[in-house]
């Protein structure tokens, strides 16, 4: 209390509060060890129940590393369009590696659909001057529709011409 010797009057209500206040200080680093403690007591690392939540697990961890050709904010963007309100960054990321995949396919797809083309109508043509001869990994390949169309038809899509164009 005062230790100059003052006399202080502390009411009866006074005393009992200030008891627990000093009660409530005492037991509250005690109640945050016992609370860290069991933390640390619960801190288990998770184990997948099956292989395939393994495998799952190790393809999300990988795919933070990884960055898509088809960048996540339009693949959100896409993803809003189509009515989801909030999807997980996760999800995002693996939507925008197989939005990736489709396209890489159709598009090797429509590749092979070319030299396949461009190799037939040398042959059928039976004559081919020298500049016709050149190595195949020189020879350049341009994206046409008539290549594109069986494509995308291989992969379930289907792709006409508009009918000004014929």
């Amino acid at each position: 209390m005062a230790s100059d010797g003052e006399d202080v009057n502390i009411t009866p209500a006074e005393s009992v509060a200030s008891a627990t206040d000093t009660e409530d200080e005492e037991l509250e680093p005690q109640l945050h060890s016992d609370l860290d403690s069991d933390a640390e007591d619960l801190d288990v690392e998770e184990v997948p129940a099956t292989a395939e939540d393994a495998d799952m697990d190790e393809l999300l961890r990988q795919l933070e590393d990884y960055t898509p050709t088809i960048p996540d904010a339009l693949t959100m963007n896409a993803l809003k369009t189509a009515g989801f309100s909030s999807v997980d960054p996760q999800i995002v990321r693996l939507i925008s590696v197989s939005a990736q995949k489709f396209i890489s396919d159709i598009a090797n797809d429509a590749l092979q659909h070319c030299k396949t083309r461009t190799t037939n109508i040398q042959h059928s043509s039976g004559h081919s001057s020298s500049k016709d001869k050149k190595n195949p990994k020189d020879r350049k390949y341009t994206l046409a529709m008539e290549d594109l169309v069986p494509a995308l038809a291989d992969h379930g899509i289907t792709m006409r011409k508009p009918q000004y164009f014929v």
